[in-house]
Parts: C-alpha cells; structure tokens; sequence
C-alpha cells in the first residue's frame, strides 16, 4: 500500500497546480498522506515484528496462515507502466479503498491485541495509533479525491 501511494503521488505531482487559498495547498495535502502513509507503514512492521517475536510461535496463526490479504480483490495497478497509463482519480479511488478496507480489519486488532496471553502494552498501544492513523489517511485521501 505504501509503494503504491507513493508512486501515485509522484504521478499526481505531475498534474497538481497550488492555487493560493486559505485552504491547504494541494501539493502539501500530497506530502501529508506520503507521509501519513509511510508512517503508517512503520507502525505495521513494528507491531508485525513484535507479535512475530513475543506470540507467533505459541499461536493458533501457524496453523491457520490466511492465503490472501482481506484487499487481494481490490483491483490495484501491478507494475510501473500501468500505474502510469491509470488515470489519478482511478489510483486515489483504489487507495482510497485498500485504506477503507482496513478500518474494521484495525478495529479487531485493537480488540485482539488485549486479549493476548502476555501483556502487549506496546502493542496495543501501536495497534491504536494504527487505527487512528488508517482514519486520518482515509479523510486525507478523500480530500484530495474531492
């Protein structure tokens, strides 16, 4: 998700135009979700790193490894040229939809995370800055679709 915002910012980079308003400037609307989303990403991998450390092994998710991710179905662009040969309104609906598609999925992990063995304060606490981030990024993304 991170690659392909960042790769769709750099494409609407090339058809932005700031007009001065009171409002925030497209191009700094850009830069907010570039790095709202590579944020976010960070966040992922540490909470990912400290669950794999402190619980996979002792977990029912061995077991039970999910083939697909819950977006798999969420038709995204697969290489440089065809993000470059979609339109930018196209790319931001498709973000703006993996991103959605992660609210309720965060809401669980929120919920999970409390109900581990060991305690997992930092991982709760991860897991909610993750949630609030996932919201964030979503209005961000809105903004800049509208």
């Amino acid at each position: 998700m991170c690659m392909l915002l960042l790769v769709s910012s750099l494409l609407l980079w090339e058809h932005a135009a700031s007009k001065p308003t009171g409002f925030v400037s497209t191009e700094d609307l850009y830069d907010r979700v570039v790095v709202q989303s590579h944020t976010t990403y960070n966040l992922a991998a540490d909470i990912f790193y400290e669950f794999d450390s402190n619980f996979y092994k002792s977990s029912w998710f061995p077991k039970r490894m999910p083939r697909l991710c819950h977006t798999a179905s969420i038709h995204t662009p697969e290489s440089r040229q065809e993000v470059n040969e979609t339109k930018t309104e196209d790319l931001l609906k498709a973000i703006i939809n993996i991103t959605n598609a992660w609210e309720e999925p965060l809401k669980h992990l929120v919920s999970a995370v409390t109900s581990l063995p060991k305690p997992a304060d930092n991982m709760l606490k991860i897991a909610n800055t993750l949630k609030n981030r996932n919201v964030v990024l979503l209005e961000g993304l809105k903004t800049i679709l509208n």
